[in-house]
């Protein structure tokens, strides 16, 4: 009986390790899941009216992409930016930093990787992505927004953004092998009237002029709404047709646009 007893004492034990060992594994993070998890952190959380202007311009190689912080409105001194892109059915990423001592500031990115020994890959059938870039001292915050990339092979006359809020047509986009439609986060200063819109800037691998014809949508109805187009040095007002939320209006080809209600 004695030795029942010390036998069923340890098939006890036993399968109390053993279910104590499952949860802890169940529990337990291995290296590989560590480095998996994400670190989610607040985005565009300071008001428009203090985020930065910022673009991004494809170069006639169509192999690199350029991103520029033209200005500030929330003091910053250097940036750190993430980079992601559709490239066919692959997600790809690039990684760099801007320093905020004498803007505009610009850097060159390649979408594709080199060799230590200088042999390059370039990615195919880019379509754009998001970029994030986190501002620090003194006040830390970070932006992030949707560019859309276009390979105008065919020399299409029109030109969209991702979240398909800006649609513009003009005879000289035809002309432009590479063209980017990026939601920047901010302005270089403020027009007048409220403005009601995501912002857009349009970009070209070679120089845009002309006119053309752009339909955005606001945030809100109003019978009073404009275009507003930045050409690097003010800004100019577009009146067009109104329905409910989408105006349309000809327009100049310049580097940014949104609505506002007069």
């Amino acid at each position: 009986m004695k030795k029942i007893m010390i036998i069923i004492g340890l098939v006890i034990l036993g399968l109390t390790a053993f279910f104590l060992v499952k949860n802890k594994t169940k529990t337990a993070d291995t290296p590989d899941q560590v480095q998996k998890k994400r670190i989610s952190e607040p985005v565009n959380i300071i008001p428009v009216s203090e985020r930065p202007y910022l673009s991004i311009s494809p170069l006639a190689d169509g192999h690199n992409v350029q991103i520029t912080v033209h200005a500030l409105n929330k003091p910053a001194r250097s940036a750190e930016y993430e980079l992601e892109y559709q490239a066919g059915s692959l997600l790809q990423g690039a990684f760099g930093s801007l320093q905020m001592d004498n803007l505009p500031d610009s850097t060159k990115v390649l979408m594709g990787s080199c060799s230590a020994g200088g042999a390059c890959t370039f990615h195919e059938d880019v379509q754009g992505g998001s970029l994030l870039a986190r501002f620090d001292e003194p006040e830390a915050y970070v932006i992030k927004s949707n560019w859309k990339y276009i390979d105008n092979s065919k020399r299409d006359d029109q030109a969209s953004s991702k979240d398909a809020k800006f649609q513009l047509t003009a005879p000289n986009l035809s002309k432009q092998r590479f063209i980017i439609v990026y939601n920047s986060p901010g302005f270089p200063e403020a027009p007048k009237g409220e403005v009601i819109s995501d912002i857009y800037s349009l970009a070209t691998s070679g120089n845009l002029t002309g006119e053309g014809e752009l339909t955005m949508r606001a945030t809100t109805e109003g019978e009073n709404l404009q275009i507003a187009g930045w050409d690097g040095e003010e800004w100019t007002y577009y009146e067009g047709k109104v329905e409910g939320k989408m105006v349309t209006a000809e327009v100049d080809l310049v580097e940014l646009y949104l609505v506002v209600s007069k």
